[in-house]
């Protein structure tokens, strides 16, 4: 029974769960920056076990993961299995540069190619209004994490290039986002992934400023103005987002609000250095209330996964 217990939860490890945990690790990077390296090892230590576990899933019950992989939202949210290797990598790096860069190499090559699978399945093949939602920036843009936590690794080459393209992308999509919201409101099961509009933007301005050491002040404020927005779009909606229960879907609030927390820290930083210490300071600020309300969405989210893991463990006695 135990063993049989032990396959099921593997094969039903819910997919909003990658997203989630890059959400966390991205956060626990922000609270090492503070000096709170326990937090990072803690949570760190969190996404290794959960990669072991859906690697041991994808490996074990690949038709399960096909059958996820042909819905186009779990298809993108599929994006998060490299992102947490990626993240992995550039944490291990610390401790053992070859297995640290092999993970972000790995991550980065298998992020390329989900990118363009999807595409070919998703795009090439015909784009579905009612699928085509903010959860398509964890696939296009997420491999810019690769970029954000890059710099160790000694690719700046390979990092501009990512850079650029994240931009590109994002500038590309987020006019028929903006379209295709306004049009039909994303509710239901999708509600969550309104929040994502945050990520893109934000994993932009992050690579960009990591990667160019004159970097345009334009695309940089064009950038940050998307980033802010975003966060407004998100607080406005935190009433609607948390007037529903507890679902896997809620781990769209996760990584959009914690690369976010970082874009507003490298804003800050960039404005200080050229001689602007208040907005710099201002927008220091901002970053502070996002942490404080970031913490809180995160904790909650991943609690809830618990909640749901300890129920299941219930299901067997």
């Amino acid at each position: 029974m135990e063993n049989r217990s032990l396959r099921e939860k593997i094969q039903n490890i819910p997919v909003p769960l990658l997203p989630a945990m890059v959400g966390a690790a991205t956060l626990s990077n922000v609270f090492a920056g503070m000096g709170y390296s326990f937090v990072r090892h803690t949570t760190m230590l969190l996404a290794t076990i959960i990669l072991f576990f859906y690697t041991i899933k994808i490996v074990t019950y690949f038709d399960t993961c096909k059958k996820e992989y042909s819905n186009v939202i779990p298809a993108s949210l599929y994006a998060g299995f490299p992102m947490i290797m990626m993240l992995l990598g550039s944490y291990y790096f610390d401790y053992n540069q070859l297995l640290g860069k092999s993970l972000w190499t790995a991550g980065l090559i298998i992020d390329a190619i989900h990118i363009l699978i999807f595409t070919y399945r998703n795009v090439i093949k015909g784009v579905k209004f009612d699928t085509f939602v903010p959860s398509w920036f964890v696939t296009y843009n997420g491999i810019l994490v690769s970029s954000v936590i890059g710099i160790p690794m000694k690719e700046p080459f390979i990092c501009k290039i990512i850079a650029v393209y994240g931009i590109g992308v994002f500038t590309i999509i987020i006019p028929f986002m903006i379209w295709r919201l306004m049009k039909k409101s994303v509710d239901g099961p999708m509600l969550h992934t309104r929040a994502i509009v945050m990520a893109p933007s934000s994993l932009s301005l992050v690579s960009y400023l990591n990667f160019f050491e004159n970097p345009n002040p334009t695309v940089v404020y064009l950038l940050y103005i998307a980033v802010f927005l975003s966060l407004v779009f998100i607080i406005y909606n935190l009433p609607k987002f948390f007037s529903v229960s507890f679902t896997p879907a809620f781990a769209g609030l996760t990584f959009p609000m914690a690369i976010g927390v970082v874009a507003s820290g490298k804003m800050s930083g960039y404005l200080m250095n050229n001689g602007m210490g208040e907005l710099g300071n201002a927008i220091k600020q901002i970053q502070g209330m996002q942490i404080y309300f970031t913490t809180a969405i995160i904790g909650m989210v991943l609690f809830n996964f618990f909640m749901m893991f300890r129920k299941s463990l219930k299901k067997y006695k």
